[in-house]
């Protein structure tokens, strides 16, 4: 049991993070839950009503796209739990459990320090997340929806608190195969010689996604490039975005082994930090060079707005054995969430062939 001054740090603790106490008392049967208030009484809830928490996330009318996965969070507590939050299970339904349906089962028992500062280090792992496919989110009919968040206690029964949203109906992609991706070196049937200046041999290409942005502040473009002006200014101070968040390179396979270390740098994982990189043509020639006025003229084809859609990865190539190898390269669309993949197939030569071999 909480003690009169254990009771008073709680509720001090609940304040200063602008939390809502559910109202004590006899918890009822099932009953659909309102939009304000704490955590109802849900199936076989018994004896006073000692949950507290909120949900972080989706926040409360809060748009989502039915085309995409939906992130729900937050943290749960039973105040007369010991040494632990209370909290057995998280589940995520569209109307109650008696008539609705469940759109996902989540984690509980996830670190959240700031609930632990508040209520005492009991209740530090008290967070919870479960996410909602989008194909479970496409099944809810667009427009103003309420979705409902149950938590399990091992024996006073579950709770729920609701939290309505915004259902944005589906649309056509304008570009249903895109995210592009093309590998502009080394070109397929190319020599690449293990002998390289500073140990580095650099593939490189571009990659872009053509259907429009609907959520400039989720769907990120990649990283500014403040010398991308030129002389003229007419491309405006940061590189305009070709809606790829970033690639992942892979040497002989399309995706990498699970657990592989190997030192292969960036290879097998996401790289934001590559694109905006410098595709060559026939292994010669800069076209796409970030900090240079000069557009790229591949990307041009597609419009202004990709002259800066190319991607670089850098790797040894005395990482590879002599013989034929095969380039895999994904690219992942910040607007879709969709990949492509593309491959070409090179030869690496020893160290005694100085020169790339036709």
């Amino acid at each position: 049991m909480i003690g009169r001054t254990q009771g008073k740090r709680l509720f001090a603790g609940l304040a200063a993070l602008g939390l809502a106490l559910t109202a004590v008392g006899p918890a009822a049967a099932q009953t659909a839950p309102t939009l304000s208030g704490g955590w109802a009484a849900g199936p076989g809830a018994t004896g006073a009503n000692t949950i507290v928490g909120r949900i972080d996330t989706p926040r409360p009318r809060q748009n989502i796209s039915a085309g995409a996965n939906l992130l729900v969070s937050g943290w749960a507590a039973d105040t007369t739990a010991a040494g632990w939050a209370g909290i057995s299970g998280v589940e995520v339904w569209s109307g109650t459990k008696d008539k609705g349906t469940k759109l996902a089962t989540g984690s509980v028992g996830l670190a959240r320090a700031d609930v632990g500062e508040a209520l005492g280090s009991g209740f530090t792992n008290s967070g919870f997340s479960a996410v909602v496919p989008a194909s479970a989110v496409q099944g809810l009919t667009a427009g103003a929806q309420t979705i409902n968040v149950y938590v399990l206690t091992p024996g006073k029964g579950q709770y729920v608190r609701p939290v309505a949203v915004n259902v944005q109906a589906v649309t056509a992609l304008t570009y249903p195969n895109d995210p592009i991706v093309t590998i502009t070196k080394p070109q397929d049937g190319t020599a690449i010689t293990q002998f390289q200046r500073n140990s580095k041999f650099t593939f490189t290409g571009f990659a872009l996604d053509r259907n429009p942005i609907t959520n400039p502040a989720s769907q990120t473009l990649g990283p500014g490039c403040s010398g991308c002006a030129g002389a003229t200014g007419a491309l405006g101070t940061q590189a305009r975005g070709a809606g790829i968040q970033g690639i992942i390179a892979n040497i002989d396979s399309p995706t990498a082994t699970p657990g592989d270390n190997s030192p292969l740098g960036l290879f097998g994982t996401l790289c934001t930090s590559c694109i905006y990189g410098i595709p060559l043509v026939s292994n010669a020639g800069f076209v796409n060079t970030p900090g240079r006025g000069a557009p790229s003229i591949v990307t041009r084809n597609y419009g202004s707005q990709y002259d800066f859609s190319g991607w670089s990865v850098s790797l040894n190539p005395e990482l590879l054995s002599p013989g034929w190898h095969t380039l895999y390269v994904t690219a992942v669309s910040s607007i879709t969430g969709k990949r492509s993949t593309t491959s070409t197939t090179f030869n690496v030569l020893d160290k005694t062939h100085l020169k790339i071999q036709p």
